[in-house]
């Protein structure tokens, strides 16, 4: 089954939640309907649409370090409490980290030490964010273009986030979990996407990492392997947060079985995700008053 064609409507009512507690992704600009010139290179479009296929997160729930690139590299985990792979668990002595965010990871550390489940803003209701939305492994995601916007769109809440194509940045972006995105195709084979307007509610990984409303990220969606993958290098730069600006790289392949084809309206916070309250878990969020 593929995704049908009213699915972008079905997704805008699925994520009135969100709407309703001030988490929404795009705000509403004007940016995507000003007939202007291109800011940047605009060459032969890649096509990730793939014959309307989806994508699944490949590698682990994680940024890994960009081969070669002169910037450090993520945040990590400690390797001590889980797998590698899935541990929750950060190394805040990291130069990256300004001393607020090591006090706020240090203090979060302890608290997953302790056994109290960690927040994970997907895993919880709450919208991924820029860029944190890439690392959520459980569900697919399915990228649809037009000539003038690219909808990267997430089964995970019915979340997405929308490029706009070949604009700049309006002057004063409201802030939101999703900022404003503006972006443009290179070589064929890439898209960049250009992130600002990003709110400070939710951390960016799964190692609760902080940020500030100076957060900005370029990402840059590649295709590999024959358009059958594709890898995400995130350029972040936050000056409240980080110390530098740093790098990250995240890898997707196509989807395969039930992480292809199942894909039905699930709004998570309404059915609660099958989650009951944890102590010391971030509660579930809940709308207070309807959306329509």
């Amino acid at each position: 089954m593929t995704v049908s064609s009213d699915f972008a409507r079905r997704a805008l009512r699925g994520a009135g939640l969100a709407v309703a507690l001030g988490f929404a992704g795009a705000p509403a600009v004007a940016v995507h309907a000003a007939d202007t010139a291109a800011t940047a290179k605009s060459d032969a479009t890649p096509d990730f649409m793939q014959g309307r296929k989806m994508w699944v997160l490949a590698g682990g729930p994680n940024y890994n370090p960009v081969p070669g690139s002169k910037l450090p590299g993520p945040v990590a985990g400690t390797g001590k409490y889980r797998p590698k792979i899935t541990d929750p668990v950060a190394i805040t002595d990291n130069p990256l980290l300004q001393p607020w965010a090591k006090k706020v990871m240090d203090a979060a550390n302890q608290k997953t030490i302790s056994g109290i489940i960690p927040f994970n803003a997907a895993s919880r209701c709450y919208p991924g964010g820029v860029p944190g939305i890439l690392l959520f492994p459980g569900e697919p995601m399915e990228i649809v273009q037009t000539p003038k916007e690219v909808w990267l769109m997430w089964k995970r809440d019915a979340q997405i986030q929308r490029v706009y194509l070949n604009v700049p940045h309006s002057k004063n972006p409201p802030y939101s979990w999703y900022g404003e995105s503006v972006g443009h195709y290179e070589n064929g084979d890439t898209l960049v996407v250009d992130t600002i307007g990003l709110d400070d509610k939710g951390p960016i990984d799964r190692f609760r990492t902080p940020h500030t409303k100076q957060l900005h990220v370029i990402e840059r969606f590649k295709l590999t392997n024959g358009g059958k993958r594709f890898e995400v290098l995130v350029h972040v730069e936050d000056p409240g947060t980080f110390t530098s600006a740093w790098e990250g790289l995240i890898k997707f392949e196509q989807g395969y079985e039930y992480r292809n084809d199942h894909w039905e309206e699930d709004i998570c916070a309404e059915a609660g995700d099958g989650l009951i309250p944890v102590p010391g878990a971030v509660p579930i969020p809940h709308a207070t008053r309807r959306d329509f």
